[in-house]
């Protein structure tokens, strides 16, 4: 067993080497230790400190890497940001304008930016989407057709009912379709993981809206399926890897991050590279809504000994929307008073 992994890890380094692609994290052909069960032992808690985004930023074209005195840039200009943040608000200052938009600055500053870039097989990506070529989404088009995209073609707004606000807003999901698979620019329990392994079972662990994950070890996909949050999940090993596919998510776990359907299926690579790091990878697909499939990678960090999840409330059974829709309704009674 251990001579066949010795000789898989340097099979892929020779291939890297000669195929020219810069993953020196390989090189250190690094083993992973064994569960009781004979599968690499992926357990802990993990977290994505990492400042690349989703998407590349249009400016970026096709420039899919920065150079460490960019990378140092930016996390200078980030640092100085977070340090903004931190500072008290004046006393003296005046209240929002009548009819302007409230952010969410407070959030913000409670929850503290992420301010490094963490790289992957040692590159620097500008954006975690690798495939389109330039980094971005390839909706079919501008306006994605989602269930609330369709809803709002048959007159309902985003406020006539709870189904019509996103999973999110509801508690119902994390921010993305799968925890780690989207991300916020924020410091948060949306960036946690733990992974759990026995034999036949692999518990991924979202710390935020404290989603658990079962994937099925060499299962078969139910059928016939039926959409559920965070959809089902088989797996497999290959060689060090945990590959997890996952399909027949709900329609309304679509947000504005990834628009989705209920034809959206996602594969992630669980791959260590060290003791303390794991390379996720991500392959999207969704032929109701994007003209192609995407890939994603990050690196994960291994959380520091001591440091734990918790369990993560949730606006506390989510008083805030009845709020919001009897908002909506009072507008509606206010416009008719007018008419």
């Amino acid at each position: 067993m251990c001579i066949q992994r010795k000789l898989k890890v340097c099979l892929i380094y020779f291939c890297v080497i000669h195929a020219k692609v810069g993953f020196p994290q390989l090189a250190a052909i690094y083993e992973a230790p064994l569960t009781e069960f004979g599968h690499p032992d992926l357990q802990g808690v993990w977290t994505d400190q990492t400042m690349t985004p989703l998407e590349r930023p249009v400016s970026l074209g096709l420039k899919s890497q920065y150079t460490l005195s960019e990378v140092n840039e930016l996390e200078g200009a980030r640092q100085v940001a977070t340090e903004k943040a931190r500072q008290p608000l004046p006393v003296d200052r005046r209240p929002p304008p009548s009819g302007g938009i409230i952010t969410q600055q407070s959030d913000v500053n409670f929850n503290g930016l992420v301010s490094k870039f963490v790289p992957v097989f040692g590159e620097y990506l500008t954006s975690r989407i690798v495939q389109p070529e330039d980094g971005r989404l390839p909706y079919l088009e501008e306006n994605p057709q989602d269930i609330f995209a369709l809803r709002e073609k048959t007159g309902l707004t985003r406020f006539d009912g709870p189904e019509n606000r996103p999973a999110n807003e509801r508690c119902l999901g994390v921010p993305g379709q799968l925890p780690l698979i989207v991300q916020l620019p924020l410091d948060g329990p949306w960036r946690n993981i733990q992974i759990v392994q026995n034999e036949k079972y692999v518990v991924i662990y979202g710390e935020y809206h404290t989603s658990s994950r079962i994937v099925r070890l060499n299962g078969d996909h139910f059928e016939p399926s039926f959409p559920k949050f965070f959809g089902d999940s088989i797996g497999f090993w290959e060689g060090d890897t945990l590959v997890v596919h996952t399909k027949s998510f709900r329609q309304d776990q679509s947000n504005r991050r990834l628009r989705s359907s209920q034809l959206l299926e996602v594969v992630e690579r669980y791959t260590p590279v060290s003791d303390n790091e794991m390379v996720l990878e991500f392959e999207i697909s969704d032929p109701d809504i994007l003209s192609e499939k995407v890939k994603s990678r990050i690196t994960l960090e291994r959380m520091p000994e001591g440091q734990r999840l918790y369990e993560s409330g949730c606006h506390e059974g989510n008083y805030s929307l009845p709020s919001i829709l009897a908002g909506a309704r009072r507008q509606e009674i206010e416009a008719s008073l007018t008419r």
